[in-house]
């Protein structure tokens, strides 16, 4: 009988553990192959759960970069924004330099004119594209990732982050040694949002067609049946009805009053959004005073890479709600990853709850997919004009486009705006209801809970295997 083949998952981000566990998808993959889990931190816990789930588990080298290529990988970090041409390259930079001084921002954008010359200088950019294999071999410790790849003896790697380094030198190792990738970009912002992709895998799939055309944009040498459409694996988590616990049972779990009903506020991170506890006060405020009918009860989702006590702080403060910890686990706040209980408490919190209130956050689809009232402050009170620039820009990103033309958010800019549209969601949730279904419908594709499905397919085509 043939040997099962094998497939190494390169999971070097918290997140890629919910795309990969609770999802299915790699007891899924095992129905087919038998995936090696490349694990890119240490994690006793989660490795011994994988482990203990049946499912093979090595870890990746860490990834040690020169300088010399750091600063081939800049320029050519620089020719590739300028092949795409997004608004969210200036915007995220902006926000990237917001703390240099003037001679180091002086300095650094003229390193940027330096290197965008050098890569578009007739001839520039193929100078610049054909050194990078040496300058990958000789500058990194690429030799340690193709040691691990001949050690896991795969026919086919599968990257879900290929703008991580490690990521990047085990897909370099995969092309060396003639192993197939398949790359599966994990969420709607990493095509316009991320760093470049440094090696484009046989095939790479994607959540919708405007992703489809950033990367067209940006690597005009992906041909169009080298990338496909899926949809978003990690919200088949959001049809899963055993996710979603009894509202009454919801509220007993997280200390929600029962007679009141719920804004859920998802906070972003401090560096995105400077001064943001301000606005859950301004809401708590407006409870307080009436300005936000039904006497709603607020419960406020800190980001998993802020610090604790803050918000701690805050939740003592407010009269009307209170924070609650991320939904994730694990000792490391950026490389958190989510039980099945903080997927209830997650699932049933979209749910239940009546209006959600982010600032430019992925949650907002979230909240979509369940028909939940959207509500997206574009200002935060007493920001400087540096930081209430900086919010209002948020919402230009080019990924959050087609949230804005779905009409299914409502946008706030003053403190009235904002009681007056959590308030519309209170007395009349049903309005926006058709624009939430365009935001899902044109940002995930599928709403058929079945992504995880496709995606274990291409695995398969990648493999050879038909049905």
């Amino acid at each position: 009988m043939p040997a099962r083949p094998r497939v190494l998952v390169a999971v070097t981000y918290g997140f890629s553990v919910r795309y990969t566990v609770p999802t299915g998808l790699l007891d899924r993959l095992g129905e087919h192959c038998t995936p090696v889990v490349g694990l890119g931190w240490d994690d006793a816990e989660l490795a011994g759960s994988l482990r203990a789930a049946g499912h093979e588990v090595v870890r990746l080298p860490d990834a040690r970069l020169e300088p010399g290529y750091r600063a081939l990988r800049k320029r050519l970090q620089v020719l590739q924004h300028h092949r795409l041409r997004s608004p969210t390259t200036r915007i995220e930079r902006a926000y990237r330099e917001q703390d240099y001084d003037g001679r180091t921002r002086v300095a650094a954008t003229v390193r940027r004119w330096r290197d965008l010359w050098s890569v578009t200088r007739p001839g520039g950019a193929t100078a610049a594209e054909s050194v990078e294999p040496e300058a990958v071999r000789s500058g990194t410790n690429v030799a340690e990732f193709a040691d691990a790849l001949r050690s896991a003896d795969v026919e086919l790697v599968l990257s879900l982050t290929p703008y991580h380094d490690q990521d990047a030198l085990l897909l370099w190792a995969a092309r060396w040694a003639g192993t197939p990738s398949l790359t599966s970009v994990i969420s709607f912002d990493n095509t316009t949002a991320r760093e470049r992709i440094a090696v484009r895998s046989e095939r790479i799939v994607v959540w919708n067609r405007h992703n489809v055309d950033e990367l067209h944009r940006g690597y005009p040498e992906l041909g169009d049946e080298q990338v496909g459409v899926i949809g978003a694996p990690q919200f088949d988590l959001h049809h899963r009805p055993e996710l979603v616990v009894d509202e009454a049972e919801w509220r007993s779990r997280l200390g929600i009053p029962a007679d009141r009903p719920v804004v859920l506020y998802g906070a972003g991170p401090g560096f995105l959004v400077p001064g943001e506890a301000a606005l859950v006060r301004l809401l708590d405020e407006g409870v307080d005073t009436g300005r936000i009918p039904d006497e709603p009860f607020l419960l406020v989702r800190r980001h998993p890479g802020d610090p604790a006590e803050p918000w701690r702080a805050l939740s003592s403060e407010l009269r009307h709600g209170r924070v609650v910890d991320p939904w994730a686990a694990g000792s490391n706040p950026f490389r958190g990853w989510p039980t099945h209980d903080d997927l209830v408490d997650q699932m049933s919190s979209f749910a239940h709850a009546a209006v959600h209130v982010n600032v430019s956050s992925s949650m907002t689809l979230d909240g979509a997919v369940f028909d939940r009232p959207q509500v997206g402050p574009r200002f935060v009170p007493g920001a400087d004009v540096r930081a209430a620039r900086q919010v209002r820009q948020l919402y230009d990103r080019e990924h959050w486009w087609p949230i804005t033309a779905s009409g299914g958010l409502a946008t706030a800019d003053t403190p009235d705006e904002l009681f007056a549209a959590v308030a519309d969601g209170l007395t009349d949730p049903a309005a926006r209801a058709d624009g939430r279904r365009r935001m899902t419908e044109d940002l995930l594709t599928f709403t058929d809970g079945a992504s995880t499905d496709r995606l274990v397919d291409e695995v398969r085509a990648g493999l050879g295997i038909r049905s």
